[in-house]
């Protein structure tokens, strides 16, 4: 709507909803915390910091990246890489530890 446009662009609000819909794409029913704790691969993969977050930021990527999905096949090269690192700060973002450290 034309409020959000004076507050955000139209990348920063694409990466948000794209954001919205993806952060739990691929979602293990478990916790950061429990995949530490059983070193899982998602773990080894990612580290422990975030890890399911990463992963369902990358699980986005690979669909986006997929022959036929890629909505953002339009934009510019810029357009692209910026809403590409507000996608993964948005989807990072969802890592509730961040708020109860």
């Amino acid at each position: 709507t034309a409020e959000f446009q004076e507050i955000l662009t139209e990348i920063e609000i694409l990466a948000l909803i794209v954001g919205c819909l993806c952060h739990d794409l691929d979602h293990r029913g478990t916790n950061n915390a429990f995949q530490a704790k059983i070193g899982s691969a998602l773990a080894q993969l990612y580290g422990t910091s975030a890890t399911l977050e990463h992963h369902h930021f990358n699980h986005a990527v690979m669909i986006l990246q997929s022959e036929g999905h890629n909505i953002f096949a339009n934009l510019s090269s810029k357009d692209y890489s910026d809403l590409m690192q507000l996608l993964k700060k948005s989807i990072l973002a969802t890592d509730l530890t961040l708020y109860f450290e």
